[in-house]
């Protein structure tokens, strides 16, 4: 079988935890991507799933509004539970 070479371009600290990964289990970065490559063609489809985690806006709207509530001089701050329930029915 003729072989070939490809390269590309990772993140550094990614490479450097994946040959950690790949050591540890005994085997090359270039073993590792080329079970990857045969899984691939055996299956015809990426071996995991992907997907993009979706929020709504109403979720993405409401992250805002904590992220601005945890700023200081904003909002209230409570030390236990009986203080928030105190303010709650104040």
């Amino acid at each position: 079988m003729a072989t070939t070479t490809v390269s590309f371009r990772t993140d550094a600290e990614l490479r450097k935890n994946a040959d950690l990964f790949f050591e540890t289990v005994g085997m090359t970065m270039s073993t590792a991507i080329n079970l990857y490559l045969r899984k691939i063609v055996m299956e015809q489809r990426i071996p995991f799933e992907i997907s993009v985690p979706v929020m709504s806006r109403e979720s993405i709207d409401a992250l805002k509004e904590a992220e601005e509530l945890k700023k200081p001089g904003v909002g209230k701050a409570f030390k236990n539970v009986d203080q928030l329930r105190k303010d709650l029915l104040s």
